[in-house]
């Protein structure tokens, strides 16, 4: 009976941690998170809480997904309790008696096997190495942010959206239009409402190393051959050695 309430008062505490965006789960949290960095992440005394531990360098760009939801009661809610721990946080003027309400923009990872592919990359040779020797790590998949009316402007008039490396570990989104680049949106994470993560899947080599073979919802099954875990691979004994 003990073990039954203990489960259902975390299940309370994480659904008070987390809010309903496009029928998804975010998690909300004081935590200064980014889209596509790796850390740790867990429930402490009923708070969210995501420590970075590494940004996977970017030589190719990564398709995002990019969309736009009015803001709500408990969304604006949620962001003014953020407040609290950050005072520079960009404030957004919501009052619900006005037909016309601001939005909220949502970004999230669509090339799974391009970032995959990246991770998996000699020159992330640091990022792999840590997410073997930690296992638990996960990945901020997508964020919902609160953006000006300029920048919003801007997305609408664009066509694809891509998650670029243009500084040194520091990400942006780039807008294209007909195959052009047009424009570029900085993520400030004091505009950041709440997030995603995502775990990391993998299968072992013929050479026997171990690589990330796919990225998927926090939660979800890996597919296929895919694993959660590291497993220490089996050796076959030489028949000479019998």
């Amino acid at each position: 009976m003990l073990k039954k309430i203990v489960v259902l008062a975390v299940l309370i505490c994480s659904a008070c941690q987390t809010t309903q965006i496009k029928n998804e789960a975010y998690k909300f949290s004081s935590s200064v998170v980014e889209l596509g960095s790796i850390g740790t992440a867990k429930l402490s005394y009923n708070q969210n809480k995501f420590e970075t531990k590494g940004l996977p360098k970017l030589e190719n760009n990564i398709r995002v997904e990019i969309g736009i939801v009015p803001y709500n009661k408990k969304l604006n809610k949620i962001y003014k309790s953020k407040a609290k721990y950050n005072q520079n946080q960009t404030k957004v003027a919501f009052i619900d008696s006005l037909p016309i309400k601001p939005e909220l923009v949502t970004i999230k990872i669509l090339d799974v096997a391009g970032l995959v592919n990246e991770i998996n990359a000699d020159y992330n040779a640091d990022i792999l190495k840590l997410l073997i020797n930690t296992q638990k790590s996960k990945i901020v998949s997508s964020l919902a942010i609160s953006l000006s009316t300029d920048e919003i402007a801007k997305i609408r008039q664009a066509d694809a959206f891509y998650l670029i490396n243009n500084q040194y570990k520091k990400y942006a989104v780039a807008l294209f239009k007909s195959g052009k680049k047009v424009n570029t949106i900085d993520i400030n994470p004091e505009t950041i409402v709440a997030y995603q993560l995502s775990s990391f899947c993998w299968a072992n080599s013929d050479r026997g190393n171990w690589y990330v073979a796919d990225i998927v919802n926090e939660g979800s099954k890996c597919a296929g051959t895919t694993q959660s875990k590291i497993s220490k691979k089996k050796k076959n004994k030489d028949l000479f050695d019998m």
